[in-house]
This record gives structure tokens, sequence and C-alpha cells, in this order.
């Protein structure tokens, strides 16, 4: 190969050679410029793959990179990427970690709450079927109650309406009969009219025989006070008359309010069916219970008082 020839293949290979490293100056300073790095003529020749002395070996280029590197300076120096120590990498591991840990504990707490409200919930339904079952017997426990109710007052009116019997061998003997089967007066009595000087005759001896002795004894009582403060022209007549009235002595009349209690109670006592009958006895008045027994009067108004009748 001639001199020239040679020359010749040596300018094509350089001139290849400056084209090849045109063409990677190129695209190592849009990379530089994607990247957001720094654009020196050092990165700008590793990039490539050149030597800085080649940059600075042609006036263009040097010129070029010079003016991108000053409009970079001049637009501000871009963040360079940190690179993470190990520690610093480690840290961030243990705080991840530890937040990791505190998340899982709220959701665990929370996930227990969610069982403790459930719980709430489902027992909170069971109450509220309970209070309506509840509520569905009380409804129906006030109707029967209302049946009841009226039941027991038809059975009361009934009651009230059928007459009054006693049994065949029944212990009770009317004031009536007690009165028309007394076939003779007392000696009491009789002392009690020779003391007092009347003498019995028919009229007077039927109207003792048809009261009861404690009434005879009463009006004798009266005919005596009588005697003692006024004159009396018809003894025989008074004393009847005061038998047949009831009369008493003036000191005795405060005694009159227990007969007006009883009347009342009595009438009460015997439509409620507690007694049956009563009598005027020496000892006061009793009544004759539905149990067959003769209790005071006393007695039974503390057990039956007119408020509860």
């Amino acid at each position: 190969m001639s001199n020239d020839a040679k020359i010749a293949a040596l300018k094509s290979a350089a001139e290849q050679k400056k084209q090849q490293a045109a063409e990677n100056l190129e695209k190592a300073i849009r990379k530089l410029t994607q990247e957001n790095k720094s654009i020196t003529f050092a990165n700008v020749a590793k990039e490539a793959g050149l030597s800085v002395s080649y940059l600075y070996k042609y006036p263009e280029i040097k010129e070029r990179i010079d003016s991108l590197r000053k409009q970079q300076l001049k637009a501000g120096k871009p963040n360079q990427p940190q690179k993470a120590s190990d520690d610093s990498k480690a840290v961030i591991i243990y705080q991840l970690r530890e937040r990791i840990k505190k998340l899982e504990a709220e959701v665990e707490g929370l996930r227990r709450v969610n069982e403790g409200l459930a719980g709430r919930v489902y027992h909170l339904q069971g109450a509220e079927e309970l209070a309506e079952r509840l509520k569905s017997e009380n409804t129906q426990l006030k109707s029967e109650n209302s049946e009841l109710k009226q039941q027991l007052e038809e059975f009361r009116i009934s009651q009230a309406n059928l007459p009054v019997t006693l049994p065949e061998n029944s212990k009770v003997t009317s004031l009536d009969k007690k009165r028309a089967g007394r076939s003779d007066i007392s000696d009491h009595v009789k002392q009690q009219l020779d003391l007092i000087g009347i003498k019995l005759n028919p009229t007077l001896t039927k109207t003792i025989k048809s009261a009861e002795e404690d009434t005879v004894l009463n009006a004798i009582k009266a005919f005596k006070e009588a005697m003692a403060s006024s004159n009396i022209e018809k003894p025989g007549a008074w004393l009847k008359k005061a038998i047949e009235e009831g009369w008493i002595k003036n000191e005795e009349i405060g005694q009159q309010s227990e007969l007006d209690v009883f009347k009342e109670w009595y009438a009460l006592a015997y439509k409620k069916k507690l007694i049956l009958a009563s009598q005027n006895t020496k000892d006061g008045i009793i009544v004759y219970t539905q149990d067959e027994q003769w209790i005071s009067f006393q007695e039974m108004l503390v057990k039956y008082p007119l408020s509860t009748l």
C-alpha cells in the first residue's frame, strides 16, 4: 500500500472515530440531562467513554459542555441523590417494624372491641325479644284478670239475690223464736219488779215475755231513775212503754253509739255472708258466724272493720 493510501485510510478511520465519539457525546449529554445530573467534563467523559483531554481537544465540544454547565449552574444545581448508609437503612427498617407492631396491636384492640360490641348487640336483641314476650304475656294476663273480675262481680250479684237459708241442724235461734219460746219471766226480773212495786198483769206480762231480758232490765233502770226525780201515776203503763221503746238510763245513752255502729256493721257483714245472726247478752252483743260459732261483736269489728266492708 502506498503512503497516500495509508494516509487516506488513517484519515477515514480518524473521521469515523470522531463521528462515533460525537454520537457517544450526544448520548451522554442527553442521559445526564434526563437524569438531572451535573454536566461536567468528568461526568460527560465518563458517560461517553472518552477522555477529558479529548473533550478539551475540540473547541466546539469544549464550548458546548461549558455552555451547558453554565446553564445548569444558573438554573440551580440539581439535587444529587444521596445514598443511604447501612446504619440509616437499619434505623428505617427498625422504625418500620415498630410501626407495624403498633398497627398490629391497634388492629387486635379494634378486633376485641368489635367482638365486645357484637356480643352486646346480641344480648340487646335477646333483651328486646324478652321484653316483647313479657309485654305480650302482660297483655294476656290483664285480659284474663278483667274477665275474672267480671265473673266475680256476676257471682256476687247472683249470690246477693239468693235467699238466706240456715242448715237444718243449725244451732242458730232467731231473736223472735227466743222471745216466743220463753214461757216464763226470770226470777231476776220478778225481783226487780218487786223492788219498784210493780205487779204483773196480763198486758205487762206479755210485753216482758216478748222482749229481751236486757231490754226489760234497762227499762226498769230507766223507771227507777224517773221515780227518783218525779211521780209516776201509772207505773205499769210507763214500764210497758219503756220496754216496747227500749228506754235506758241517761248515763247509758252514750252506749247507744255502739248499737248504731253495730247496726251499720251488721248490715254490711250480713251482706258479705260473714255472719248469720246476732244476739244481745249480758256481756254485750255477739254474732253467729258461718262457722257456727258465737263471737263477740267487738272481736269481729277488730277483725272486719267497717272500712273494709
